[in-house]
C-alpha cells in the first residue's frame, strides 16, 4: 500500500486540531467582547469555553504519539491495510471525541467510550510497529 495513503487520517487530525482551535478563540472572544475582560477574570470563563480549551489540550497529548507512529510507518514504507484501518479508526474517534466534549460532555459512557476505544488503536499501532521493526 502506497505510504501516502496515510497522510489524510493526519491530515484530519491535524486540521480537526486547528478546528478546535477556531472554536476556542471564537468561544473565549465572545464571552470577552460580551462581558469584558475585568469581569472574566473575576468570574472565569463558562463551562463549555472551558471544555473547548481542554479539548485544544487533548490535542496534543496522545495525538503526538499517532504522529510519532504515522511517521514510523510512512519512513519505514511498512503502511498495511491495518495501519490504515487502526489511524483512521483514530482520527474519527478523535474527531467524535472532540463532538461530544464541545457539546453536551456527557463523559460516561460516550466521550470516554470513544477515548478507550482510540488509545487502543494507539496501543494497536504500537503493536503492530514493534512487530514490524522486529521483523526488519
Amino acid at each position: 500500500m502506497d505510504a501516502t495513503a496515510l497522510y489524510w487520517p493526519m491530515f484530519t487530525q491535524i486540521g480537526l486540531s486547528l478546528v478546535v482551535l477556531f472554536w476556542l478563540a471564537y468561544s473565549r472572544i465572545g464571552r470577552i467582547a460580551k462581558y469584558g475582560l475585568p469581569e472574566i477574570r473575576k468570574t472565569g470563563f463558562p463551562v463549555h469555553v472551558n471544555n473547548a480549551s481542554d479539548n485544544f489540550k487533548n490535542q496534543f497529548e496522545v495525538p503526538v504519539l499517532f504522529y510519532a507512529l504515522c511517521f514510523f510507518f510512512i519512513v519505514s514504507g511498512e503502511v498495511t491495510a491495518i495501519v490504515l484501518a487502526l489511524a483512521w479508526v483514530f482520527a474519527i474517534g478523535r474527531v467524535l471525541h472532540a463532538l461530544i466534549q464541545l457539546t453536551k460532555n456527557i463523559i460516561f459512557p460516550y466521550r470516554f467510550g470513544v477515548f478507550l476505544i482510540t488509545a487502543l488503536s494507539i496501543v494497536a499501532l504500537f503493536v503492530v510497529a514493534l512487530l514490524q521493526l522486529a521483523a526488519l
